[in-house]
């Protein structure tokens, strides 16, 4: 029976994906193996998955089970675009008060 993984993977979790053409390459074996992390957008026939780049870009593979894990984080959270522009925008209008003398 084919690898499978034990619980199967949402639409919107973040995975890494195994990259088998390196293993047959000489001068890039102790490179970094997995890619990513990719976002899950669809699982098709409980069978491959579909993947798009954090900034929503689709990729045009699809990828198998057995060539995917998921992507645990480290401390921050993984945000939208629009996320970090809000952020953005409200860190510069809090310099710029500094900058004029006024207080929050």
């Amino acid at each position: 029976m084919a690898h499978r993984l034990r619980n199967p993977l949402e639409p919107g979790d973040l995975v890494l994906f195994y990259n088998k053409p390196l293993e047959s390459q000489w001068g890039l074996l102790f490179k970094n193996h997995w890619n990513g992390p990719y976002r899950v957008i669809n699982h098709i026939n409980n069978g491959p998955y579909e993947l798009d780049e954090l900034d929503g870009t689709k990729l045009t593979k699809i990828f198998s089970e057995n060539h995917i894990k998921k992507f645990y984080p480290r401390g921050k959270k993984v945000q939208s675009s629009s996320e970090s522009e809000n952020e953005i925008s409200e860190q510069i209008e809090y310099e710029e008060s500094i900058l004029e003398g006024e207080e929050i």
